[in-house]
């Protein structure tokens, strides 16, 4: 072994009492170092950053070493567009059982019917459930209504009145500052552009959700969307409370 280099060193001074997870990550580091030492200088000052520091950020996390593992590996070179089973391209497979297995394990977790795992972060599995409310409510039906199950069959009359269809769906959410997320209508976001976007707030005495107020808005509205959720409000909500609003309102 290579006394020189970071492995070798810790492998020979730690040779009784070798920890895999502190291999396996000193390798990682000294094989990125020698294609380019700036990047493995800054993964070493992220680390001492998130071991000396308290992050409060929601969207952060602290991550296994498994899961660094698992990140950084092959699958990296795979291309795989679709959907497990049901990619556009051949040699899928391994692919497709890892993510069928993250599915299924999302789904004993959470109790869920049904789990998609491939969004990396909130915001895209924001949009995403936005477009499956869209789709459902808006465009497959309208489709029915033609007749016709393929969008590409349409004119381009009848293409651009879906789209129009499509673009002018209401959203009502929290606002982003009474502690709502960039994807609840904020117009500097995609979700101002997909609908057209409104926003409850809390009130300013109490900073508390008025529930009677966001009633009010919502039938006053009718959104196709009532958003219940948050990126910075530290109070309980009252889910069942909403959903009574967006029962009420339609």
């Amino acid at each position: 072994m290579d006394n020189k280099s970071a492995l070798g060193r810790y492998l020979i001074t730690h040779k009784d009492d070798i920890n895999e997870v502190m291999t396996a990550y000193v390798a990682q580091l000294e094989t990125i170092h020698k294609v380019c030492p700036t990047v493995a200088k800054s993964i070493v000052s992220e680390l001492r950053n998130q071991r000396t520091h308290l992050k409060l950020i929601a969207s952060e996390n602290f991550s296994s070493p498994a899961c660094h593992l698992a990140m950084g590996n092959l699958l990296t070179d795979k291309y795989a567009e679709g959907f497990a089973y049901h990619r556009y391209y051949a040699g899928c497979e391994n692919v497709d059982a890892i993510e069928a297995y993250a599915c299924e394990a999302a789904c004993k977790l959470f109790n869920a019917e049904h789990a998609y795992v491939q969004p990396h972060c909130g915001a895209d599995a924001n949009v995403i459930a936005y477009w499956a409310i869209i789709n459902t409510v808006v465009q497959v039906p309208a489709l029915e209504e033609l007749g016709i199950s393929n969008p590409s069959a349409l004119t381009r009359e009848q293409w651009n009145e879906i789209r129009k269809k499509t673009g002018n769906q209401r959203l009502l959410g929290l606002d982003y500052y009474s502690g709502g997320h960039l994807t609840h209508g904020y117009r500097l976001n995609v979700s101002a552009q997909m609908f057209d976007a409104y926003s409850y707030g809390v009130d300013k005495e109490t900073g508390l959700l008025d529930y009677d107020d966001i009633e009010r808005q919502a039938m006053e509205i009718k959104p196709l969307i009532l958003l219940t959720g948050y990126s910075a409000y530290p109070r309980k909500i009252d889910f069942r409370r909403m959903r009574e609003i967006a029962d009420k309102c339609g």
